[in-house]
């Protein structure tokens, strides 16, 4: 019964789209978020089971920080509704956009490594 009311519950936007995936916002209802995992995405058997519907090969992919009960979904454009598969001639895109974000997380990690030295040299030099 639960289940049935969160899935009326549920909203879905309307697919936007980049170069390479179509996206879509999922709003769950506020009272669905202690059954979530925290500090990960789902995976597709996870968000099936809470009550989340979608065609074949969405992925959800992050949260939406400033309000935890949005859920964001990706799938790659052309990917068959029915199956999930992409199209080949999309994958090589996905890898390099892929590679592009892991580059841009280190990039970020290191800035974020190199505050917190200057920080504590800050510090250091304060005593």
């Amino acid at each position: 019964a639960q289940l049935s009311q969160w899935a009326d519950e549920t909203d879905y936007s309307e697919k936007y789209c980049d170069d390479i995936f179509e996206y879509r916002r999922v709003t769950i209802p506020r009272s669905m978020l202690q059954f979530l995992p925290h500090g990960r995405v789902m995976a597709e058997q996870e968000w099936r089971t809470i009550g989340v519907t979608m065609s074949r090969g969405w992925e959800h992919y992050d949260h939406h920080t400033p309000e935890a009960n949005v859920l964001l979904f990706r799938r790659v454009l052309g990917t068959d509704p029915k199956t999930g598969t992409i199209p080949p001639e999309m994958a090589a895109k996905v890898q390099q956009r892929n590679c592009y974000i892991q580059e841009l997380e280190q990039a970020r990690q290191r800035m974020i490594q190199e505050q917190a030295r200057r920080q504590e040299a800050q510090a250091a030099d304060m005593f």
